[in-house]
């Protein structure tokens, strides 16, 4: 139900990046490679500021429409039909992410896992579990994710150590070869899977800070840039970019080509059984948003009455919508940015136009000017904004050096690395601050102390 939800600043962090993170392991990352080659880890950083982008314009909505979701919004700000016409084009687009997930998934289990299981019996199972969640709300899924998070993040962090005796930096070098048009052009492959943080457009209603929730979401998406930018990292340095080109699914076999004794031998199973219900919750995420949006048209705030009839929908839709595995691989690397930035990118630009408006002389700071915990949280946020900056222009630095010095390229690359590890730490501290201040907050209200 939709107003009993509630969630809070980690857990919508930590939501995000599997949102974001676990749909991009599947197949994306291949043709990443193939355009950009060994330099494939340097195509995250352009994402991160569009994603960025969509992170402000949707706490721009919160603070302007509190207790509201987007389609919501939507109605009020465009009426019956014109709300009601973009209201439809955001449910097919999360049709789109939703069949796509779903069927993905249903190839990767059919092929890599369970391949005499007939492929309509996976699917089939995959939506009722969904349609289990649909039951809940994002506060259940949110507190499943809490638990499985973690884990999945130090095992993909730890996939370097668990294959050092496979790495080799040669098959990274020379680093920064590639023109800055390829890299340019890898930049734009993940905009489709980091155009999935709109969906979070469905759970306005569940946000109560709309600062904290924005450096939620700005540390979440960072988390998404780093993992992926270090799983590329070791994916090159393990397998080179030539069989990673050519791969259905790199990680997969990358995962098993983790050796540690010869008694554990089979260490992706131990690994997919975190993995997976990391995704389940990205899956789950996208059909409770896709049932939020239905409910939205018959003015309901309970959708379990869409659950069932929206589950076998979606059973039936993915199949037809996307049979091929390799052409859902080019839908998402080629089709999907298209879509984000046809459509997703110009309605975000006018909501921000609109909620610019709407709030001007309506913020207010969860902290006080010129408290010592103000100055720290304005050091945080400049100084994750610096570090992203950092990191475009050590790579301009990195491709005007790369035909005088190969050490030029192994240098920017470890600025790169470290800017990227250091606006990690900086969105954490922000989002810390504002925590704090949160509940400074609140004990003073509650002590009869505040004055607005």
């Amino acid at each position: 139900m939709i107003h009993k939800q509630v969630v809070n600043h980690r857990q919508i962090a930590w939501l995000v990046g599997s949102v974001l993170m676990t749909g991009m392991m599947i197949s994306l990352l291949r043709s990443i490679v193939q355009v950009a080659r060994m330099d494939a880890w340097f195509s995250q950083i352009l994402p991160i500021f569009y994603a960025f982008l969509i992170a402000y314009v949707l706490s721009g909505l919160v603070e302007a429409y509190p207790g509201k979701n987007i389609f919501e919004i939507l109605f009020i700000i465009g009426g019956k039909w014109i709300g009601g016409t973009i209201n439809l084009l955001i449910l097919f687009y999360i049709w789109i992410i939703l069949a796509l997930d779903i069927k993905v998934a249903a190839d990767f289990l059919h092929i890599s896992l369970l391949p005499t299981t007939p492929m309509e019996i996976i699917l089939l199972v995959f939506v009722l579990l969904l349609m289990f969640y649909g039951k809940t709300s994002l506060e259940v899924a949110a507190r499943v994710n809490e638990f499985y998070f973690p884990l999945f993040f130090i095992m993909w962090i730890s996939l370097y150590f668990l294959l050092m005796n496979e790495y080799n930096v040669e098959r990274l070098e020379p680093i920064l070869t590639s023109s800055l048009d390829r890299i340019v052009i890898s930049n734009l492959f993940p905009l489709g899977v980091y155009g999935d943080i709109f969906l979070f457009g469905a759970f306005l209603h569940a946000i109560v800070e709309p600062r904290l929730f924005h450096a939620a979401m700005k540390h979440g998406i960072i988390i998404v840039g780093f993992m992926t930018t270090i799983l590329l990292l070791v994916l090159l340095g393990v397998l080179g970019f030539i069989i990673v080109g050519r791969l259905n699914f790199p990680i997969h076999i990358l995962v098993q080509q983790i050796h540690v004794t010869d008694f554990l031998d089979r260490v992706e199973i131990i690994l997919f059984s975190v993995w997976f219900p990391a995704f389940t919750t990205k899956v789950t995420v996208t059909y409770l948003a896709f049932l939020v949006g239905v409910g939205s048209f018959g003015g309901q705030r309970h959708y379990n009455t869409f659950n069932a009839p929206c589950g076998w929908f979606m059973a039936v839709s993915s199949i037809l919508g996307f049979p091929n595995v390799v052409q859902n691989d080019q839908f998402i690397s080629y089709s999907l940015p298209m879509i984000v930035l046809g459509f997703q990118l110009p309605l975000a630009l006018f909501l921000l136009i609109h909620v610019r408006r709407k709030n001007k002389g309506r913020e207010q700071s969860l902290i006080p000017e010129g408290t010592k915990l103000y100055r720290f949280y304005r050091s945080m946020v400049w100084g994750t904004t610096v570090c992203l900056i950092g990191c475009v222009i050590v790579i301009l630095i990195g491709d005007f050096l790369k035909d005088k010095s190969a050490i030029g390229g192994i240098v920017t690359a470890l600025v790169y690395i470290a800017l990227l590890l250091t606006a990690l730490f900086t969105s954490y501290g922000e989002m810390q601050a504002l925590n704090h201040g949160k509940q400074r907050l609140g004990k003073a209200k509650q002590a009869g102390t505040f004055r607005q």
